[in-house]
């Protein structure tokens, strides 16, 4: 049976606070039975992996990395998976598309594109913690009037691993580009 894959999604340039909240949410999210997967690099994508890697339920693959390069060797240690892309920023679409859900910490341009892109495919959006950023600042709001949902949050992150595993298991699919 397929496992649920979340991914998390957050600042290179992340606080002391927002990289403990990711590392949290990663174990979280493996307790939960996702996989987690993330943009690769530093920072909360990063603590994110670590954290998945901390969980007793942890399994290999279940930390995985979408490049924005063409390295293996640019992926955080705690990937398992690195997927290169060479695609820079273009690799968000990749990132979003194969999650089912989405959950954000802090962020900043980067992370609001992806959240753009969350609300465009219809993944569920749950953001973490309440420090700085696009998740704070988009925590409660709906994005536009293309969906009837909102943005979700913001929890701590066992509360937002638990509601993106409900969320995930009633994901609707993706607008069609026909």
């Amino acid at each position: 049976m397929r496992r649920p894959v979340a991914a998390v999604i957050g600042s290179t340039r992340a606080t002391t606070d927002q990289l403990a909240l990711a590392h949290e949410l990663g174990a979280a999210l493996v307790e939960h039975g996702f996989r987690v997967l993330t943009g690769g690099l530093s920072g909360v994508m990063a603590a994110a992996l670590q954290g998945a890697r901390s969980s007793a339920r942890y399994q290999s693959g279940d930390t995985i990395a979408i490049l924005p390069t063409y390295r293996a060797g640019d992926a955080s240690d705690a990937a398992d998976v690195a997927i290169c892309t060479g695609m820079n920023h273009a690799r968000n679409a990749v990132l979003i598309a194969s999650s089912d859900v989405v959950l954000a910490v802090g962020g900043r341009t980067g992370t609001l594109g992806e959240l753009a892109l969350a609300w465009e495919l219809g993944r569920p959006i749950v953001c973490v913690g309440s420090s700085e950023g696009w998740a704070t600042r988009l925590a409660g709001e709906t994005l536009d009037d293309r969906r009837s949902d909102r943005v979700h949050g913001p929890l701590a992150p066992r509360e937002a691993a638990h509601l993106a595993l409900t969320l995930a298991e009633a994901v609707v699919p993706p607008p069609s580009f026909v």
